[in-house]
C-alpha cells in the first residue's frame, strides 16, 4: 500500500504548483507565452476553496525560470507536495525538475498532472522515477482529495482517478474518475496567485462532441458549461484587476450549447466588454450559424478560430472531425458577411498525406483567405488514433520519434511520412503562409503578419532542420 509518510506533518500543508522550467526557447508562443496557465489557477482555487492548504504558484515557463532558479524557489518554500502541470512537449523537463526535487526534499510527494500523463500514465511513471503520483484526467477534485489524504495521513488507494507506485514500484492505475458534471463547483480561478499576464484563456466550457483522429480530449464527449453568470465574474474580475490586451474563450467548440452561448453574448453586450478589451474565441465549422454571428459581432468579437484542418475530402471524411468542404465555406462566407475576421487551422501530416493533399489544402486555405493562416504539422499526441497510426508504421506513416520534446506543431520532429519527408512538412509551412497573402494580393497582411509573428519566424528557421 502507499502510505504518506509521517514526517511531513507539520502544521498546514504546504503546496507548490508550478509548470516545467524553460531549457530553450524553440516556439516562443509556448516557450515565453504572454498568457499564464489556467490550470495552476483553477486547480489552486479549488484547494483553496476545499480547505486551509498554504499553497503557492509558479508558472515558470511565463516567468522564464531556470531550473536552477526554480528549484531553488521550490527548496525555499520546502513544500509537502509539488503539483507540476505539463504537456507532452515539456514532459522531460517535468521529469527532470521532479528527480532534482526528490534529491533535495526526499519527503516531499511530487505529482504530475496534465494530457500527457491523462493519456499515458503507467508509461510515464515508468519513464520518469521522479514522479510519484500521477492524475489523470481533470485534477481539482483529485488534487484536493491527495492534499487531504496527506493532511490526514490515509491510504491513497481508493482515490479515483489516479496512478501511483505500489509495492515493489509496481504502478497501480485506480478507477476512473467520473467527469465533474456541474462546473459550477468550481471557484473563479485564482488568478491573484499568479502574475499579470497580457492575455488571458477563459473556460466556459469543458468537453467537445467531436472525435478528431488527432485529439486525445481529456474532457470527454459530454460538454459542460459554466453559468454565464461565472463566466461573467471572471471577465470582470479580470478586466479590473489584471488589464489584458486580450481575453479567450478556450472552449473547444464555443457556440455549441447555443442557449448557453446567446446567454453569454448579450451579457457582453448589455456590459459593453467588447468595447473594453479584445476578446475571441476558437470553435467548430458546424456551429457557425448567421444569428450566433450577429450576436458575437455586437458583443465586438475581435476574432474566430476555425479548425479546417484540410483542403481534402477524403482525409476531412476519414478525420472524425464531421466537417466538409461545404460546411467549411459555409463558416467563412457568414464570418465575411458580418465583417468577422477569421483564423484558419491547417494540418500537414495527416494519414496518407501526399504532396498532392497537402497542394489542395493550400489553394483551399488560399482561397478561403482567412485573415491569419495557422498552419502546423501534425503532431502523433499519446492517447490518440494518430499515435497508434504511427506507432505501427500504417496509414502512410514510417517512422516517429520518442523525444517528446519534438512533439510540437512548427517545429516538429515527432513523425514522418511515407510520402513526404518532415524536412518539405515545414517546407510546406512556409509556403501555405506566403500562398494566402500573395495569392490575395495583401502584401501588408504578410508584413504585418511577419512582424507579429518575427519571434516565431526567427526561431521556426534558427530550429529548422
Amino acid at each position: 500500500m502507499f502510505y504518506i509518510n509521517t514526517q511531513i506533518m507539520t502544521g498546514l500543508l504546504k503546496i507548490f504548483l508550478t509548470t516545467p522550467y524553460i531549457e530553450k526557447v524553440v516556439e516562443p508562443l509556448y516557450d515565453k507565452p504572454v498568457f499564464v496557465r489556467n490550470s495552476l489557477a483553477s486547480l489552486a482555487a479549488f484547494l483553496r476553496h476545499e480547505s486551509d492548504f498554504v499553497i503557492r504558484c509558479c508558472d515558470a515557463k511565463f516567468d522564464s525560470k531556470t531550473k536552477t532558479v526554480l528549484i531553488d524557489e521550490i527548496k525555499a518554500f520546502a513544500p509537502d507536495i509539488i503539483g507540476i502541470s505539463s504537456f507532452t512537449y515539456e514532459i522531460a523537463e517535468a521529469g527532470s525538475l521532479a528527480e532534482s526535487i526528490k534529491r533535495i526534499l526526499p519527503e516531499s510527494l511530487v505529482i504530475i498532472g496534465g494530457s500527457h500523463v491523462s493519456a499515458i500514465p503507467e508509461e510515464t511513471l515508468g519513464e520518469f522515477a521522479g514522479f510519484d503520483i500521477g492524475i489523470i484526467g481533470e485534477g481539482e477534485i483529485t488534487l484536493t482529495e491527495l492534499c487531504n489524504a496527506v493532511k490526514n495521513n490515509k491510504d491513497i488507494h481508493d482515490i479515483d482517478g489516479i496512478a501511483y507506485r505500489g509495492e515493489a514500484n509496481k504502478i497501480i492505475v485506480t478507477k476512473k474518475r467520473e467527469k465533474i458534471p456541474d462546473l459550477n463547483i468550481l471557484p473563479m480561478p485564482a488568478w491573484d496567485l499568479l502574475p499579470r499576464g497580457r492575455h488571458y484563456f477563459v473556460q466556459t466550457s469543458r468537453g467537445c462532441r467531436f472525435n478528431c483522429n488527432f485529439c486525445f480530449n481529456p474532457n470527454g464527449n459530454l460538454i459542460r458549461n459554466k453559468s454565464a453568470d461565472k463566466i461573467i465574474e471572471e471577465i470582470m474580475w479580470l478586466m479590473t484587476h489584471m488589464k489584458p490586451d486580450r481575453i479567450s474563450f478556450g472552449d473547444e467548440a464555443f457556440g455549441s450549447n447555443k442557449d448557453f452561448a446567446f446567454e453569454l453574448l448579450d451579457r457582453m453586450i448589455e456590459l459593453d466588454i467588447g468595447k473594453q478589451v479584445k476578446w475571441d474565441i476558437q470553435t467548430h465549422v458546424s456551429v457557425i450559424t448567421d444569428d450566433l454571428l450577429l450576436r458575437m459581432k455586437k458583443a465586438n468579437v475581435r476574432s474566430i478560430e476555425l479548425g479546417v484542418e484540410s483542403g481534402n475530402d477524403e482525409i476531412l471524411r476519414n478525420m472524425g472531425k464531421g466537417i466538409d468542404k461545404i460546411k467549411i465555406r459555409s463558416a467563412f462566407a457568414l464570418a465575411k458577411k458580418h465583417k468577422i475576421r477569421t483564423a484558419a487551422f491547417l494540418i500537414f501530416g495527416h494519414p496518407n498525406e501526399t504532396k498532392k493533399t497537402i497542394w489542395e489544402s493550400i489553394r483551399f486555405v488560399s482561397r478561403l483567405n482567412p485573415y491569419e493562416p495557422i498552419f502546423a504539422i501534425m503532431v502523433p499526441f499519446p492517447g490518440t488514433r494518430i499515435a497508434e497510426y504511427v506507432r505501427t508504421s500504417t496509414m502512410g506513416y514510417k517512422y516517429y520519434s520518442r523525444d517528446w520534446s519534438k512533439y510540437r506543431k512548427q517545429i516538429n520532429g515527432s513523425l514522418q511520412l511515407q510520402t513526404v519527408s518532415n524536412s518539405m512538412l515545414k517546407y510546406y509551412l512556409i509556403i501555405g503562409n506566403l500562398s494566402v497573402f500573395i495569392r490575395n494580393f495583401r502584401l501588408w497582411g504578410l508584413i504585418r503578419f511577419t512582424y507579429i509573428n518575427l519571434k516565431n519566424v526567427m526561431s521556426f528557421f534558427k530550429n529548422f532542420s
